[in-house]
């Protein structure tokens, strides 16, 4: 007999997987500057021990991002949070992409850690919920 809080059809809803991918991308982001480090900092105009304050800043952004957004997102809609942080998260990284200054490319590294504090509780309680009828997510939402 299937478990009550599961779907009836035994597939997971679309916003499932609309988080697991925003969670992938946003673990993604956090560890892979290390590997390209060593090729993005002449890029930047930097030694690779200077870019390394790249890996520092989103380690700083995520410190103070999870409680500060958390906090500031309070009385926003459970539903408008996640969605969000995900358009600040892809702003940042296309500012990022689209630079060659350092500080720029600082700054953008911090503001998208702070997207990423801002999305891991929301998601993480709203994906445990969302194998429920009750769990308040539909693709499309209704109208």
């Amino acid at each position: 007999m299937p478990h009550p809080a599961a779907p009836a059809s035994g597939k997971l809803p679309f916003v499932v997987w609309l988080l697991a991918a925003g969670t992938l991308l946003m673990g993604t982001t956090e560890f892979v500057i290390a590997g390209i480090l060593p090729d993005i900092a002449p890029d930047l105009g930097a030694s690779v021990s200077h870019a390394g304050l790249l890996i520092t800043a989103f380690a700083v952004g995520m410190i103070v991002g999870g409680p500060t957004m958390a906090l500031a997102t309070l009385r926003l809609p459970q539903r408008l949070t996640p969605v969000l942080a995900l358009a600040v998260f892809a702003a940042g990284h296309i500012v990022a992409a689209l630079t060659a200054s350092f500080t720029v490319v600082l700054a953008a590294r911090f503001v998208t850690a702070l997207a990423t504090g801002a999305s891991r509780c929301p998601c993480a309680a709203r994906s445990g919920r969302c194998g429920r009828a009750d769990c308040g997510w539909r693709w499309p939402p209704p109208s």
